[in-house]
Formats: C-alpha cells, sequence, structure tokens
C-alpha cells in the first residue's frame, strides 16, 4: 500500500513538472511506418562579436552584430539601464538606445544583459567605440 501511494504522489508531482517547449511534427503515416521529427527551440549562439558604440553628441548607444542566419532563434531580449527591447537577431544588426536616460560617463562600467547574459563594458571618454571587458 505505501508503494502505490508513493508512486501516486510520484505521478502528481511529475504531472506539475515544467516541460521543456517541444513542437512534434509528425509526417503522414505511410504503411506501418510513422516518422517523427522533434523540433526543438534554438538556444541563442554565443558565438557572435558584439559591437557597443557611443556617440555622447545625440546621446545614443549602440549595440551592432554581424548578420548571421539560424533558422528557429525567435525574438531576443536586449536590456541597457533598464530598457529592454526584442528583436529578432537574424533579421536585424543593430540596436539602439537614445536620449539623455543613456548619457555615458567616461571609463565608468556598465552592463548590457542580451539573451540572458551580462556583457560589461565602458565607454573610455573618446571616440564612438566602447570596451567590452567580460560577460558571465
Amino acid at each position: 500500500m505505501k508503494k502505490i501511494i508513493t508512486l501516486i504522489a510520484a505521478a502528481a508531482c511529475m504531472s506539475f513538472s515544467q516541460r521543456p517547449e517541444v513542437a512534434l511534427i509528425t509526417s503522414p503515416v505511410s504503411g506501418s511506418t510513422a516518422k517523427f521529427i522533434v523540433n526543438r527551440k534554438s538556444s541563442f549562439p554565443t558565438n557572435i562579436n558584439w559591437s557597443i558604440g557611443y556617440n555622447k553628441d545625440l546621446p545614443m548607444v549602440t549595440l551592432t552584430w554581424p548578420a548571421f542566419s539560424m533558422p528557429g532563434l525567435g525574438p531576443v531580449d536586449f536590456t541597457f539601464l533598464g530598457s529592454w527591447q526584442y528583436i529578432n537577431p537574424t533579421t536585424t544588426t543593430s540596436i539602439y538606445w537614445a536620449g539623455t536616460g543613456f548619457t555615458l560617463t567616461a571609463n565608468t562600467s556598465y552592463t548590457m544583459n542580451i539573451a540572458g547574459v551580462n556583457y560589461y563594458f565602458y565607454w573610455p571618454g573618446n571616440g564612438s567605440t566602447c570596451v567590452i571587458t567580460g560577460h558571465s
């Protein structure tokens, strides 16, 4: 009896656990053979060369990346100083944050969150290119 209660409790717990997003696509059944293709949601690519820029005269912070193709990648969130935007990075190669709230101070560390990864950078005080110092 104790085993039956334990099995029922385990089944109830499993029914409430979170499952990964998986789309199941089946092809038409021909004869007795059925083929199944599992299409999992793509994870964000890690080999992108980001470039962060700053134009102090506007003021405007920019994030730029090279064009790439990754089927299944949907909108990705980009957050800087509390302002977030969603963009499909396979169809767009840059994003901008403009306004007086985005004035950078020279040699001060800033954090930009790209798809859940924190990127650390600073503006050296001259030019329009920021220096990315790392990520976590």
